[in-house]
C-alpha cells in the first residue's frame, strides 16, 4: 500500500508538470485574491546558432522570483463530507510537511456501502488514490521552456535583445490588442504566431528598417488563463491557471473526481463544443497521455456522473470498485484489475447482482471457463473470487527437535523411519553451531596481539567467548574503544558487556568469570549481607580451594543443546470421519534405535510428527543428563556425568576419592533447585519488607509524639528503605548444609544425597584460622587453637566495642550453619563464650542499631515525671 501511494504520489508530480509535447509546466506564485498565476523564466530562441549556449543579458532581470504556494485554490468549496474511510486513510502514505497536503475525508459512496457489507471490507474506486494526497507546493523551476507550438497571447512577455546597427534590450508584453511596440520599429502584431516562427517574424518586420543585426528572443512571463472545473469534482469552482496547463493538470488542481464522478468520460468544452473526451483509465492502465490537450481562456472541464460500475474482490492483483465504458463481460472485467491474483481459485467466480425490477438481490456462481468468462456484466455487479485453502496434499510434517523441520512428500506405506532414516537427522542445527563455536582459536591476551586481533575472546564458556579484563595501560591503546564492544567486552560507553557477563553467570562460573570482566577485583560472596557488615558462609570453601583465584576460568563443560527427549514422541492425525484431531504417542528410542517394528508406525498424509527434547518436557530424574562439578581436595576433580542412581557419594569415589587434607566439614553443595528457591524466598522478604516500610509510613504520623521522635521514625524507615533495596541486590548462592560432622575425613562420611544436574560439590583443604567480625575493635583473623573457646577469640580481637549488640552474636559454622547466641543457653547447650569452635569458624558481634543516647532517655523520663507532678497540682488546685 505504502509502495502503491508513493508511486502515486510521483506520478501525480509528473503530470502536474507535464505537457502534451513532453515539456514541463511551470510552477505557480500567489496573487492577491487566491488565484495563482504562472510566471515562467526567460527561454531562448535565437537565430544566431552560436548564440545558443550564451546567456542573456536579460536573464538577471527577468521578472520576480518563483516562490512557492498552493496550487489552484478554487473560488469556491463543495460541501463538506460526512464519513471517513478509515482504512483509507490509516494506510494512506505520511508525505513529508510542505510537499503534499491531505485532501478532504473521504466519502464512500452507495456502492462502496453495499459492497463493504457484502465482502466485509471497504474497497478502493481504481485511480482515486492518486488524489487522496494532492500536491500542495511545486517546487520553483529557473529553466521551464514552452513548447516550439506555444501560441503567443495578449500577456505574454517578450524578451527581444538585438545587437549589430541596431541595439534594443527590453521587456516587452503583448496587450490586449495583441501587438507589441518595440521602439524604433514601432507595433508589431504578434498574437497567435508559435514561439518557433515568432524570431523569424520579428526579424523580417526590423528588416525593413534595419540591416546587419543579429537577434534573440526570449519568454518572459507567460499570460495566465482563467478554466472553470464543474461536475462531480472535488473542488468545483474557477480557477486562474498558467497558459499551459493541461487537462491533467486541471483535474489534479481540483482534486480529481468525487466518488460519485466519472474518471472515463471527462469533458472539455469550449464554447458549444465539446473539444476533447479524457479516459483516466488510459493513463492509468496504458500511461497512454495523448488525448490531453492543452487548455484556453473560459474553457470548461465538466466531470460527468460516474457510469456503470462493477465491483471486484477477493484474489485480483488490483481489487477496486471500477468504472465501465466499453467493457461488457467478465473477462473485460478481469483484464481491467490486470488479472486475478497467483493464488486465486480459478475455478469459479461469484456474481453478487442487483435485481432492479424485482427489487431483490441474487448470487450465481460462473465458471471460469469460455462460456463463464463471456458472461454479460450489469451495473451494480459484485465478482468474487476466492483463495484457494492454504493446505498440502500428500504431505506430512516433521517438526520438534530435528536437523530439518519441515514436509515432506507421503507415499503410501511410509512410516517414520522413513521420515527419520537414523539418529544423526535428530541433532539440530543449533547443536552444530554450538559444536563450532567451541573450536574457535583463544589468543593470548598480551597487548601487542591484542591490538591486532581486538574482538578475539580469550576464554570460552560453553562456545561463548569472554574478553579479558581492561587495564589502564590496554584501555590507553589507540584502538581500544574503537568497536563498539572492545577488546576488553568493555563498550565505548564504559558499562560492561552484558552478554559476556551473563553468559559467565549462567555457567556457573560467575565467581571467576567475574574476575575476568570486573576490572580483576574481587567477586563479592553470591550471598553477601546487604550491610556488608558480616561474612557468609559461601566465602569459607571459595577462600581455601582457590576458586577466587587469580586467574579467569577459560574452560567449561556444557550441554550444547538439549537432549533428545527417547522415551516420548507423538504423531497429530486428523480423523476424516469427524475432523477431531487424535495423538498417537511412540517411543522415539525403539522406533530409531532399536529398529522396534511395532514403534515404527505408518503415516497417513496430514501426519504431524513431533519430536520432542528433555527442556520441552520435564523428563524423570533418572532419565535426565546430570553433569556434576566436583572441585577442590578430590583426586580428580572436574566435571562428571552422574548415572541414573548415582549419588554423591559413589560419585566422589568415582572421582578416586578424597585427599588427605580435605575438609569434609567445611564442604560446600550448591544445588541450582535450590537457588531457585532461595531467590524466590529473599524477593517474597523485600516484596513484605516494602509493604512494612509503606504502612509504617502511612502510621508514622499519628504514632509520633514529638517533632524529635517524627525525625527518628523518618529516618528508621529510610534505613529500612535501603535495606529493602539492598535485599533486590542479593543472589541466593543454593548452597544446601550438609551437616557433616566437624571430625570427618573418610569418604564413609559423605552423605549419601541423589544428584542433580547442575550440582556443585566444592572440597577445601583444612583451613588454619578463625574469623572474628562485625563490632569489635579489631575484625581479622586468627589462628586455630583447639583450646580456645569463642570469648577468647573475641578477646584477641579487642574485646566488643560500645556500640556492640553482644546479646545477638553467632557463630557461622564452616558447614554453612549458624549458632545464635540468643539459642544458646547454660540449660541446653551451654554459655555462647564457652562454644567450641571449628577451623573456618567465623564470630559475628552485630552492632546495635537502635540505640537510644542515655541522656534522651533522662530527659524523657524526667519529662514524664514532670508532667504527673503538674497533674496532681492541678487535682489539688480544684479540692
Amino acid at each position: 500500500m505504502k509502495r502503491r501511494a508513493a508511486a502515486s504520489l510521483a506520478f501525480c508530480g509528473f503530470l502536474a508538470f507535464s505537457h502534451p509535447s513532453g515539456a514541463l509546466a511551470s510552477s505557480f506564485y500567489q496573487t492577491g485574491q487566491g488565484s495563482l498565476q504562472q510566471q515562467a523564466p526567460a527561454q531562448t530562441q535565437s537565430s544566431d546558432p552560436s548564440q545558443d549556449n550564451g546567456r542573456s543579458s536579460l536573464d538577471d532581470t527577468s521578472g520576480p522570483t518563483l516562490r512557492a504556494a498552493p496550487v489552484l485554490n478554487p473560488t469556491q468549496d463543495p460541501a463538506g463530507t460526512t464519513q471517513l474511510l478509515q482504512d483509507q486513510l490509516a494506510d494512506r502514505d505520511k508525505s513529508p510537511q510542505g510537499r503534499t497536503a491531505q485532501g478532504p475525508p473521504v466519502q464512500l459512496s452507495d456502492f462502496q456501502r453495499l459492497v463493504a457489507a457484502s465482502v466485509g471490507k471497504v474497497l478502493p474506486i481504481y485511480g482515486a488514490n492518486l488524489f487522496l494526497n494532492v500536491p500542495s507546493t511545486f517546487a520553483p523551476v529557473n529553466r521551464i521552456p514552452v513548447t516550439p507550438d506555444y501560441v503567443i497571447g495578449p500577456g505574454d512577455e517578450l524578451l527581444i535583445h538585438a545587437w549589430g546597427q541596431v541595439s534594443l534590450d527590453g521587456h516587452f508584453t503583448v496587450d490586449r490588442s495583441g501587438s507589441v511596440y518595440i521602439p524604433r520599429v514601432g507595433t508589431v502584431h504578434v498574437a497567435g504566431i508559435p514561439f518557433d516562427k515568432i524570431t523569424d517574424f520579428l526579424r523580417s518586420q526590423m528588416s525593413r528598417l534595419f540591416q546587419n543585426f543579429d537577434l534573440n528572443i526570449n519568454m518572459g512571463q507567460l499570460r495566465s488563463i482563467q478554466i472553470f472545473v464543474v461536475g462531480e469534482a472535488k473542488r468545483p469552482g474557477s480557477y486562474t491557471v498558467s497558459s499551459l496547463s493541461t487537462l491533467v493538470n486541471a483535474i489534479f488542481s481540483s482534486g480529481g473526481p468525487t466518488s460519485t464522478g466519472s474518471m472515463r468520460n471527462i469533458q472539455v468544452r469550449r464554447g458549444k463544443e465539446t473539444i476533447a473526451t479524457f479516459d483516466f483509465y488510459d493513463l492509468l492502465l496504458k500511461g497512454d497521455k495523448s488525448k490531453d490537450i492543452a487548455l484556453a481562456s473560459g474553457d470548461v472541464v465538466y466531470i460527468p456522473p460516474v457510469g456503470p460500475m462493477v465491483a471486484l474482490a477477493g484474489s485480483f492483483d488490483k481489487p477496486a470498485l471500477y468504472e465501465l465504458k466499453n467493457e461488457s463481460t467478465i473477462k473485460d472485467a478481469i483484464a481491467l484489475s490486470g488479472g486475478l491474483a497467483t493464488l486465486a481459485r480459478r475455478r469459479q467466480i461469484r456474481i453478487e447482482r442487483v435485481r432492479q425490477l424485482e427489487d431483490t438481490r441474487s448470487i450465481e456462481d460462473v465458471t471460469l471457463d469460455d462460456a463463464g468468462l463471456s458472461t454479460p456484466l450489469l451495473d451494480g455487479d459484485i465478482l468474487e473470487v476466492s483463495p484457494i485453502i492454504d493446505r498440502f496434499k500428500d504431505a506430512v510434517t516433521l517438526r520438534g527437535n530435528v536437523a530439518n523441520p519441515r514436509r515432506f512428500a507421503w507415499h503410501p506405506g511410509m512410516h517414520i523411519r522413513d521420515l527419520i532414516p537414523d539418529k544423526e537427522a535428530l541433532l539440530t542445527r543449533e547443536y552444530w553451531q554450538q559444536k563450532n563455536q567451541l573450536g574457535l582459536p583463544i589468543l593470548d591476551p598480551n597487548e601487542d596481539i591484542r591490538r591486532y586481533a581486538p574482538d578475539a575472546p580469550i576464554a570460552q564458556v560453553n562456545g561463548t567467548g569472554i574478553a579479558p579484563s581492561p587495564t589502564n595501560s590496554a584501555l590507553a591503546l589507540p584502538n581500544a574503544l574503537d568497536s563498539d564492544t572492545n577488546v576488553h567486552g568493555v563498550p565505548s560507553n564504559g558499562i560492561p558487556n552484558r552478554r559476556a557477563t551473563e553468559d559467565a553467570r549462567t555457567s556457573g562460573l560467575t565467581r571467576s568469570a567475574s574476575v575476568s570482566l570486573h576490572n580483576n577485583a574481587s567477586p563479592e560472596p553470591s550471598t553477601s549481607s546487604p550491610s556488608g557488615s558480616a561474612p557468609t558462609a559461601a566465602s569459607v570453601s571459595s577462600a581455601v580451594t582457590g576458586v577466587a583465584g587469580r586467574f579467569p576460568v577459560k574452560n567449561s563443560v556444557l550441554l550444547s543443546a538439549p537432549e533428545i527427549d527417547w522415551a516420548y514422541a507423538v504423531i497429530e492425525r486428523t480423523d476424516k470421519n469427524d475432523l477431531r484431531s487424535h495423538l498417537l504417542p511412540f517411543n522415539l528410542g525403539r522406533a530409531i534405535l532399536d529398529g522396534d517394528p511395532s514403534q515404527n508406525l505408518e503415516l497417513q498424509q496430514g501426519d504431524v510428527v513431533t519430536i520432542f527434547s528433555k527442556a520441552d518436557i520435564r523428563v524423570p530424574q533418572d532419565q535426565q543428563t546430570k553433569l556434576v562439578r566436583l572441585e577442590g581436595e578430590f583426586m580428580a576433580s572436574g566435571i562428571y556425568t552422574a548415572g541414573p542412581d548415582e549419588n554423591l557419594r559413589q560419585l566422589v569415589a568415582r572421582a578416586g576419592g578424597i585427599t588427605t587434607k580435605a575438609y569434609l566439614y567445611g564442604s560446600e553443595f550448591m544445588r541450582e533447585s535450590a537457588r531457585v528457591i532461595q531467590q524466590q524466598r529473599l524477593n517474597e522478604y523485600a516484596d513484605d519488607l516494602e509493604r512494612r516500610v509503606k504502612l509504617a509510613e502511612a502510621n508514622s504520623a499519628s504514632n509520633a509524639l514529638n517533632p524529635q521522635d517524627q525525625i527518628a521514625d523518618i529516618a528508621a524507615l529510610q534505613k529500612a528503605r535501603s535495606i529493602a533495596a539492598g535485599l533486590r541486590e542479593v543472589k541466593a548462592s543454593g548452597r544446601v548444609v550438609l551437616s557433616i560432622r566437624p571430625d570427618s575425613n573418610s569418604l564413609d562420611d559423605i552423605p549419601e544425597l541423589p544428584l542433580e544436574d547442575g550440582d556443585t560439590f566444592v572440597l577445601p583443604q583444612r583451613p588454619l584460622s578463625i574469623g572474628v567480625y562485625g563490632s569489635v575493635y579489631t575484625p581479622t583473623q586468627f589462628l586455630y587453637d583447639t583450646h580456645r573457646r569463642a570469648r577468647d577469640y573475641i578477646h584477641l580481637a579487642g574485646g566488643s566495642t560500645r556500640t556492640a549488640d553482644t546479646a545477638r552474636s553467632y557463630i557461622i559454622r564452616a558447614d554453612g550453619s549458624v549458632v545464635s547466641r540468643q539459642f544458646s543457653t547454660a540449660l541446653f547447650t551451654g554459655n555462647f563464650e564457652s562454644t567450641h569452635l571449628f577451623p573456618g569458624d567465623t564470630v559475628v558481634v552485630p552492632e546495635q542499631v537502635n540505640k537510644r543516647p542515655l541522656l534522651r532517655n533522662l530527659v524523657d523520663v524526667a519529662t514524664i515525671v514532670g508532667q504527673f507532678g503538674l497533674g496532681i497540682a492541678a487535682i489539688n488546685v480544684l479540692k
